[in-house]
C-alpha cells in the first residue's frame, strides 16, 4: 500500500502545474484571508480580501473590499500604551494579462476608513484617548500564484496615508 501511494502522490504533484491554468477571470469572485506585517508599530495584522472580476474598456479589473485588524502596545517604566486599528474599505485593481496563466499580477487603489483607539494604562491612571484614524487612501500591488484552478497564494505590498504601509500574504479562492 505504501509503495503505490507515494508514486501516485508524486505523479499528482508533477501534473498539478499542467492543470492549474486559472488566471483572474471576468464574472468570478475571489476571497480569502490574509496575514501580514503592518509597518505601523511593526505588528502582525489579520485581514480578509474580496474581489469581483469585471471587463472594462481598458482591461480587466477587480472591485471589492478589504478588512484589516492590528493591535500593538508600547511598554514604558510607568505604564503601557495600547493601540488598536480596524481598517474597512473598498479596493479597485487592474489585472495585467500574462502568457503564464498561473501568475496574476495587479496594482490598485484602496479607499477605506481606519477606526483606531489608544489606551494608556499606568499605576496612577488609566486613560482612553478619543478614537483616531479617519479616511485612508492607499495604493497597493501584488500577485496571485494559482496552484490549483480555484486556489491561489497571494502577496500584497501597500502604501498609504495615515503613515500606514503593509506587506501581507494570503490564500484566495475563486468561486
Amino acid at each position: 500500500m505504501k509503495r503505490t501511494f507515494v508514486p501516485a502522490v508524486v505523479l499528482l504533484l508533477l501534473c498539478l502545474p499542467l492543470v492549474a491554468q486559472a488566471q483572474f477571470q471576468v464574472g468570478k469572485h475571489y476571497a480569502g484571508p490574509a496575514i501580514g506585517l503592518s509597518f505601523l508599530g511593526s505588528t502582525l495584522q489579520f485581514g480578509a480580501n474580496y474581489e469581483y472580476g469585471m471587463k472594462m474598456e481598458f482591461g480587466t479589473v477587480g472591485i471589492g473590499g478589504l478588512f484589516r485588524y492590528w493591535s500593538y502596545g508600547e511598554d514604558y517604566f510607568f505604564g503601557k500604551w495600547k493601540y488598536t486599528d480596524i481598517l474597512i474599505g473598498a479596493q479597485g485593481n487592474y489585472h495585467f494579462k500574462l502568457e503564464n496563466d498561473k501568475i496574476d499580477p495587479w496594482a490598485g487603489l484602496v479607499l477605506a476608513y481606519d477606526a483606531g483607539s489608544v489606551k494608556w494604562d499606568g499605576p496612577l491612571a488609566t486613560f482612553s484617548a478619543p478614537t483616531h484614524g479617519g479616511l485612508f487612501l492607499g495604493a497597493h500591488a501584488g500577485a496571485r500564484y494559482w496552484f490549483s484552478p480555484t486556489m491561489a497564494v497571494s502577496a500584497r505590498f501597500g502604501l498609504g496615508t495615515l503613515s500606514y504601509s503593509s506587506l501581507d500574504i494570503g490564500l484566495d479562492w475563486k468561486f
